[in-house]
């Protein structure tokens, strides 16, 4: 007997889930009923304990793969605050907020373009190799930089750094390696780590503003020292960190896979325990054969069949969203950005620029504490609407500073604003940028899925490289009410477009994408409403009283 769209699926019904599904009237129902099952979760809880070698082999990966993040995150810092030292402008003969000072900013994004594609070689050298060859290319940047005799010498490095910052793939490394109960955590701490390398280096060279502005060493020490990081990268991946069990079921060698699970998965580093078979199996599930053209590493025609198009283009915006948003003046732009409110002194810039980035790994720690615990639409809204309501305040306050007699209170005002915005930046947004990108890509399109992510990041970086400074040099504090308008209009766009992705495995998100004639918001959506009701269930069925008031709103959130 076939069910209808009005009954439930019944645990008895003979008839196979595979051909349930494909009967057009009862696609959604069925993938619902799939995917209200934890049951991989709750395996995952009960297998670890952080009182056990498994956490102490974890604990190995995440300092590995976090000095990855800082490695990448140092220049965040450096480009920002040797922007603020004069020995550097006069050495390479350049002014703060000048074309050539964006022209450095865009050779980053530029090899970010150039190395994306290879990032698909994740596929067949392995995550910890691209990772190796990747953090490898930026210390040769990093020493190029750092040892510049001219401008074409450090454009170099600029382009190297960018290049080699595209293919590390520690984003996919860590979703794929992670426990599932502990991913959004585990993937949230290691994006904060990104700030990591960009504290040590502002906190130093804000000590550096007492060298005279005729030595060089004063720019040329913070750039030598983006080597720091990926040297211990490149010495501790292959000792401390395991291959992608995901990586290793692609090349078949499913015993290495389950050996690596056991032991960074389970207490009992049993490779037959229930956790290592669901896990190997939920990995199976997602690489059917008929997805063998994703698995060609050099294929990118993936991206328009009917199946990806829909996840690229959600890439598209999401790297439009993570670039546009504003973040990019406090980031490359801080030093001019002050100056249009009175803060000229290079340790005060810097010394701003600390604070800024201080309070924003702060704020990225206590974000992934509750990612696990808010849907990513509810975050990605939030967010977006905070963005707008600061960047609102910013652009009055800095007119008032401009046009009332350049007022103190007005001054102190728009640093506010600015720190509101690093804290709502870092606390709602940062935490997703290693996480839904990768949450929305199938298995077999990974690879590939993060290297096009990265080209797009590359393409949106240089237009807002250029784009800011032009705008300050034209708008001046005005720019600020540019990008009200753009949030606002994301926000549109992220409310009709991006999925749900919070509480779904990586595999499982895949039928919320590939499920035939259903949208995926709404399919993602009534399988959040699926589980609440199941969850309501269960929870009568134990005795549990049903959740009202405050309780019951926070679960929608």
């Amino acid at each position: 007997m076939a069910a209808n769209k009005t009954e439930p699926i019944a645990l008895t019904e003979t008839r196979s889930i595979d051909a349930y599904k494909h009967d057009a009237d009862n696609i959604e129902e069925v993938v619902i009923a799939r995917l209200t099952e934890e049951e991989i979760f709750k395996l995952s809880e009960e297998a670890f304990s952080w009182k056990s070698m498994a956490a102490l082999r974890i604990a190995g990966i995440m300092f590995v793969q976090g000095c990855n993040q800082a490695g990448y995150g140092v220049d965040w810092g450096v480009i920002s605050g040797i922007n603020s030292y004069k020995s550097w402008h006069n050495y390479l003969h350049f002014s703060n907020d000048s074309t050539t000072y964006a022209t450095l900013n865009a050779l980053m994004s530029i090899g970010n373009i150039c190395g994306a594609p290879f990032q698909t070689f994740a596929d067949v050298i392995g995550r910890r190799g691209i990772n190796w060859v990747g953090n490898f290319i930026v210390i040769v940047a990093a020493i190029l930089q750092g040892c510049a005799q001219n401008m074409p010498m450090f454009m170099a490095g600029r382009f190297l750094l960018g290049f080699g910052s595209a293919i590390m793939s520690s984003p996919q490394y860590m979703a794929e390696v992670a426990p599932a109960h502990l991913r959004g955590r585990l993937v949230g701490i290691f994006g904060s780590c990104f700030q990591v390398g960009s504290v040590i280096m502002l906190a130093a060279m804000v000590g550096f503003t007492d060298l005279s502005d005729s030595n060089n060493w004063q720019w040329r020490v913070p750039l030598l020292l983006e080597a720091m990081f990926p040297l211990i990268v490149c010495v501790f991946i292959y000792i401390l960190t395991p291959e992608s069990p995901r990586w290793l079921v692609m090349k078949g060698k499913i015993a290495q896979a389950r050996e690596v699970i056991a032991k960074h998965h389970t207490v009992s580093e049993d490779v037959n325990a229930p956790l290592v078979d669901a896990v190997i199996r939920q990995i199976e599930d997602s690489l059917e054969s008929d997805r063998i053209l994703n698995r060609q590493w050099w294929n990118w025609t993936v991206f328009v069949t009917k199946a990806a198009r829909y996840r690229f283009l959600i890439l598209i915006l999401y790297a439009i969203f993570q670039q546009w948003n504003g973040g990019g003046i406090i980031t490359y732009y801080l030093s001019p950005m002050l100056d249009q409110i009175g803060i000229t002194s290079p340790r005060d810039q810097l010394g701003w620029n600390l604070g800024l980035t201080l309070v924003y790994w702060l704020f990225t720690l206590i974000g992934a504490t509750f990612i696990d615990k808010f849907r990513r639409r509810t975050l990605i809204f939030t967010s977006l609407i905070l963005f707008a309501i600061l960047q609102t305040a910013a652009t009055l306050t800095s007119w008032q500073y401009n046009t009332a007699g350049q007022p103190l209170a007005a001054v102190g005002l728009t640093i506010t604003w600015v720190f509101l915005f690093q804290m709502a930046s870092a606390s709602l947004i940062a935490i997703m940028h290693n996480l839904y990108p990768v949450e929305v890509l199938a298995l077999p399109l990974r690879a590939k899925g993060l290297g096009m992510f990265s080209l797009l990041q590359g393409v949106c970086g240089v237009i807002q490289t250029y784009g800011i400074q032009v705008g300050i040099e034209k708008l001046g504090y005005k720019i600020w009410a540019v990008y009200v308008g753009y949030n606002l209009c994301q926000l549109v766009a992220s409310f009709f477009i991006f999925p749900e992705t919070y509480g779904l495995s990586l595999e499982e998100i895949d039928a919320v994408f590939e499920t035939p004639g259903v949208r995926p918001v709404k399919m993602s959506l009534d399988i959040q409403k699926a589980k609440n009701e199941k969850q309501r269930l269960d929870d009568e069925a134990r005795g549990i009283p049903a959740k009202t008031g405050l309780r019951k709103v926070w679960k929608y959130l």
